[in-house]
This record gives C-alpha cells, structure tokens and sequence, in this order.
C-alpha cells in the first residue's frame, strides 16, 4: 500500500504519523514527515513530488493543509514548487566564487565538475549608453554580443550575454568557437590576462527566453551578475551579464586586502 508520502510500503498508514491532539500542528507534522523522507533518500535531488491530491489522501487531511506544509518546505529551500509542473525535491547547489579572476570553466572544474559554454548566438549591437560606459567606449558604437548557455555536468546553470568592443575584436566570436573558451579567445586576440574591475549582483525571476533556453519555468529565480573585466593596463575588454539559476548556484565573493 502506499505511504502517506506517497511510497510503497506494506502496512504503513497515515495514522503511524499523524497523531491529532498531539499538540503540534497536523501541517507540521506533515512537512516533518516529508522532510524525513527527503533527507533519508527517499527522494532523490530534482525528482518529482507526489502532487498535492495524492499526498493529501496519504495523510488523511485536505489538500490546503498538504499546501501549507510543503510552502513551508520550499521557504527551506527543501522543495522547489513550479506552478504548473509541481513539487520537485530541490537540487544540490554549488558555490561559485566571484573573485578577481574568476574563470568560469577553472571554477567548475576546481569543484570536479564538467564545465560546458554553448555558444547560443553572436551578433553585432550598438552599445547600449550603460554598457558603453561601462566598457568606456561611445554609446552606438559596435559591440560583438555573444550569448552563452552554461552547463555544469550536462545540467543548465546559467545563461550569460558577453560584450565586446567590434573595434578591438573584429573577429570575437569566430575566435570563441575555434577555441572554446572566452579566457582562450581573449588570449589569442592578444589579452594574455584580465582581472574583474567591478561586480553588481541583483536577482530576478527568469526571462521568458532565458527559460526556453535553459528548458526552465518561468517561475526559477535567477542571481544576475553584471562584471567589467579589465586588460593588465586597466582597459575595458568585456562587459558579462550573466543569469545564474539561484536554487543551484550560490555566489561566493572573494575579498581582497
């Protein structure tokens, strides 16, 4: 038979957990009992919950209850609730640090993971008047605009929209392609290193086209980083904005004396 979370187990019943009068809120108990399940394996990072419906016949009470004891687990970060798809266990996170050359794929592969930049599309904009200043060129002038789809062990966790003076770098996205990383295309157009001269950090929820590419709903918040990285002579080179997916990126800022 099935266990008020939402297992198969013979003999057990919603009654073995649920004790009313107990004193402690019947909504607790049910999110300490999922909870439970959770943490003891039963169900693994990014799997699907048993819906509202299903868990409330499993424990006997009505689904407004079941409602508030899993809005209690996702104020946790336990459990991710996307409207209209369902309740899903919450994915491991991983610290990602912000420091003064920070490099995405050095990053992930510090953390033994598999680093993937999808080169989504390139093409030449006129510099919006922030990202002009920002890089210290005129607003209008060219700009190669290349976003990218990040990826950390096949699994999407970020997109990101890089800038960089047309006039400096004719040729940037060909570069990028042919060597893969932005640090190796930097390199080959003559920028042996560059270093973060600033970074502001906000959050938001997820764009409609962010969500198409990174195949998320609409209701994943994203932690946008918006960085200028600096040549060694302390020019401008590139502008980054880019969206991290926050229920599985945590941003780490390193600070320098």
């Amino acid at each position: 038979m099935t266990d008020p979370t939402g297992r198969t187990e013979s003999g057990a019943t919603a009654a073995a957990i649920i004790e009313r009068g107990s004193g402690m809120a019947v909504w607790r108990q049910i999110a300490a009992a999922m909870e439970q399940a959770i943490r003891r394996g039963d169900y693994k990072p990014g799997v699907q919950l048993p819906t509202e419906k299903q868990l409330a016949q499993g424990f006997g009470v009505n689904r407004h209850t079941v409602r508030q004891a899993m809005n209690r687990l996702a104020e946790t970060g336990l459990v991710s609730i996307e409207q209209g798809r369902g309740m899903f266990v919450a994915e491991d996170s991983f610290d990602y640090m912000l420091g003064a050359r920070t490099r995405f794929t050095e990053n992930l592969q510090t953390m033994q993971k598999k680093p993937t930049r999808e080169m989504v599309f390139a093409e030449q904009v006129a510099a919006p008047a922030d990202i002009a200043r920002a890089l210290g060129i005129p607003t209008g002038a060219p700009l190669w605009q290349i976003e990218t789809l990040n990826k950390a062990d096949g699994k999407p966790v970020g997109v990101s929209s890089h800038y960089f003076p047309a006039g400096r770098f004719p040729d940037m996205p060909e570069r990028f392609q042919r060597e893969g990383t932005i640090t190796a295309a930097l390199k080959s157009a003559g920028v042996n290193d560059y270093r973060r001269r600033s970074t502001r950090v906000s959050a938001r929820l997820i764009s409609a086209a962010d969500a198409r590419l990174a195949d998320l709903p609409r209701t994943r918040p994203v932690l946008v980083s918006e960085t200028v990285n600096i040549d060694p002579q302390g020019k401008p080179v590139e502008f980054v904005r880019a969206r991290f997916v926050a229920d599985h990126v945590t941003l780490t800022i390193e600070h320098y004396e």
